[in-house]
């Protein structure tokens, strides 16, 4: 059976790989062909990912724990959903749930396709980041020119936030972080220190991130450099002053010379209130206060902060008729508030441990010491203000880099024993 299905991969390894570079550059892609076909491409591939690992689960011998809490999640939520939430319709809860762990489902299939196919998928990655490129010069090329022409918001706060191929300027400030962390692994498994050509590759990755105008990957490109340099930093207490110090004096310029630290602080302020304009903030604070008066399971599947929630919960905190809501604009880009909101203090419970069994199974079938938790460190900070669980750019991006980390790439790879 093992066999079978070992062909059978061969199979469905390139068509997962073009369903995911059509998917990440659907926006690109609708506009070419004129149509939204390449939005369904989403669930295409998490009913391929989810048709991927039943077996994994049905017929193993003994079923890893990652895969069993995820099985227990999703059990919970339609039960529980069902039982106490706003919702009652069967389907919603169901197809809601699964989006929700959209990111473990498809790291998991992606483990299972790839875990001997090194090659394979780094030269893939590396496609990825080539048309990534070549959109973000075309848009510097064409300036405003290339929103219009793509179809494309222009983003601005105040000046032009870059996209590319993407349709938001944080996609494009991701792939960057993800390249980065790439560069920064590849030194990290041999202990050896970034090189003039590696810094010059994380120089441009930040001016990327600039053009972007990205805060959180601003934030997380130097968490990623940090977590590298954090033995070095430890047993060399001059050069932790050293870069502390560099840290201060960038605060102090991103404070004088930047509206940086100014427009988190507002949004932070903005944060405490439902009437301001911030709606990430406005949408943490909610989940909170549903946490409280839906204590400890929330309001359900699909009610709250996704994709196929209806207005019931907004209407009960006066929230119905803002513009935001009614347009759907931001109210899905945070998973943390998402999962308070409609999980409540045991979706934070259930989650933990899906992160904590996903690292432990990252860890044991890693071929090598990796740079993997900070990767996944950076991944939870971006879950505040983006939708990081659920979104199919960042999913499918950052399951190919952990496969990356986890597998190994010289020619003798397919004689490792691996133990699923």
């Amino acid at each position: 059976m093992e066999i079978k299905r070992n062909h059978l991969y061969t199979y469905i390894r390139p068509i997962l790989l073009v369903l995911s570079f059509l998917s990440v550059f659907k926006g690109i892609f609708n506009f070419l062909f004129k149509t939204s076909l390449f939005e369904y491409f989403d669930e295409i591939i998490l009913f391929l990912s989810i048709c991927i690992l039943i077996p994994k689960i049905l017929f193993a011998k003994k079923i890893k724990l990652i895969y069993f809490i995820i099985t227990l999640f999703i059990m919970y939520s339609v039960v529980i959903s069902l039982i106490f939430g706003v919702n009652g319709n069967f389907l919603e809860i169901l197809f809601q749930t699964l989006i929700s762990i959209k990111f473990f489902i498809i790291l998991l299939a992606f483990i299972e396709l790839f875990k001997y196919n090194y090659k394979t998928l780094n030269k893939f990655f590396f496609i990825v980041i080539g048309f990534t490129v070549f959109g973000l010069l075309l848009h510097l090329s064409f300036g405003l020119k290339f929103n219009q022409w793509i179809g494309i918001s222009a983003f601005a706060r105040p000046d032009t936030r870059y996209v590319g191929f993407f349709t938001h300027p944080n996609h494009l400030a991701y792939m960057m972080i993800i390249y980065a962390g790439y560069i920064l692994n590849n030194k990290y498994k041999i202990n050896k220190n970034l090189n003039f050509k590696d810094l010059l590759k994380i120089l441009i990755c930040f001016i990327i991130i600039i053009l972007a105008d990205s805060r959180t990957a601003m934030l997380s490109i130097g968490l990623l450099i940090t977590a590298f340099y954090s033995k070095y930093f430890i047993k060399n207490y001059k050069v932790l002053l050293s870069f502390l110090f560099l840290g201060f004096l960038a605060s102090i310029y991103a404070y004088f010379f930047t509206g940086l630290l100014d427009s988190i602080a507002q949004n932070i302020n903005q944060s405490m209130d439902l009437t301001s304009s911030y709606i990430r903030g406005n949408m943490i604070y909610l989940s909170g206060l549903i946490s409280i008066d839906y204590f400890p399971i929330g309001t359900g599947a699909a009610t709250f902060g996704s994709v196929i929630s209806d207005d019931i919960v907004y209407e009960i905190y006066g929230q119905a008729d803002r513009y935001y809501f009614k347009n759907e604009q931001g109210i899905y880009d945070s998973n943390v508030a998402s999962i308070i909101g409609e999980y409540g203090v045991m979706g934070i419970i259930f989650f933990f441990f899906m992160f904590y069994y996903l690292l432990s199974f990252l860890k044991k079938i890693s071929t090598t010491k990796t740079f993997v938790f900070p990767i996944i460190l950076v991944f939870l900070f971006y879950s505040i203000t983006n939708p990081m669980l659920t979104n199919n750019l960042y999913t499918i991006i950052t399951s190919i880099l952990l496969v990356l980390f986890i597998t190994k790439s010289s020619d003798t790879q397919n004689k490792i024993k691996w133990k699923f």
